[in-house]
């Protein structure tokens, strides 16, 4: 059985590798960073953890949580909030994929492959927010635009923590879906946090939803001055632009093998258990905990 789900694994890459990377012989400049439309002023690291299936939980019943090292990039003008981790993995693939040998063999990424497909930029354009997800399981790029909001805070002002070396102050609120907990620190007057938390006075460097799916939680700041820029995803066009309600109905009802069908892809061979693996991969809708559920 091992060496069935490892042949299913191989190919469930392989499919992604293609989604990727199938043009890279055709073009050798290819590239994930588009045109610059900023400079980060400041940057803020979030060490991450979130959970992509709640059905799943360890020998203890707790979650199984993904881990990410997610920045958020202030500039000027406008803010990008993304993982890193998957922007190292994401570079190091195309960066082989130039490299194909006379064998169109392709070398995946050694990095590891961040939990997180989801980007976002506050402010661009401008007075909207854009939601951008490289979904890799259904091989599909979704962008969801809205005007930017901030969340209503409750503030609990008798509860503090230190983060950093920072005096932070407790504030909660309900938004997009989920309760949340969020720690900010008027020592830095910044009002951005993680995801689309924001709106506080002072920068936030803890923040979790109540059932503490999805954890931010500040590891470091530095202060680039605008030394590095704030680019544009490049083909930022391509993504398929839908309402909220629909991603998460995308989300809940797209299965793998639409994706691949819808790619013009078929998959063929193997023994019988391998196919009945790979088809029940492809058939059935895979697990997914967004991180908003309600507009």
């Amino acid at each position: 059985m091992r060496n069935i789900r490892t042949r299913l694994l191989l190919s469930v890459v392989a499919l992604l590798a293609f989604s990727w990377g199938a043009s890279a012989q055709q073009t050798a400049q290819a590239s994930t960073e588009g045109k610059v439309i900023d400079s980060v002023m400041y940057r803020i690291t979030y060490m991450t953890q979130s959970v992509k299936d709640t059905t799943q939980l360890d020998e203890h019943h707790h979650y199984k949580y993904g881990t990410d090292e997610m920045r958020l990039d202030i500039g000027r003008h406008l803010n990008y909030f993304y993982s890193y981790t998957q922007a190292r993995h994401d570079s190091a693939f195309h960066a082989e994929a130039h490299k194909l040998d006379a064998g169109g063999v392709l070398r995946g990424s050694k990095l590891p492959k961040g939990s997180i497909t989801w980007r976002i930029y506050q402010n661009y354009p401008e007075g909207q927010t854009s939601f951008l997800d490289d979904n890799y399981v259904v091989l599909a790029e979704y962008r969801v635009n809205e005007k930017t909001v901030q969340p209503q805070w409750s503030i609990v002002s008798d509860s503090v923590a230190t983060i950093l070396g920072y005096r932070c102050t407790l504030a909660t609120t309900q938004f997009k879906g989920r309760k949340w907990l969020a720690w900010y620190t008027e020592d830095i007057p910044l009002n951005f946090g993680p995801w689309k938390l924001c709106g506080l006075p002072g920068l936030i460097l803890r923040a979790y939803d109540s059932q503490r799916q999805y954890i931010f939680e500040a590891a470091g700041m530095s202060q680039p001055n605008g030394a590095e820029p704030i680019r544009e995803v490049k083909n930022i066009k391509k993504y398929e632009t839908l309402s909220l309600k629909d991603y998460l109905k995308a989300l809940h009802e797209v299965t793998p093998g639409e994706s691949l069908a819808a790619l013009g892809i078929k998959i063929e061979g193997g023994d019988e258990e391998w196919q009945k693996d790979f088809d029940k991969f492809t058939k059935n809708v895979a697990p997914s905990n967004p991180i908003e559920t309600e507009e």
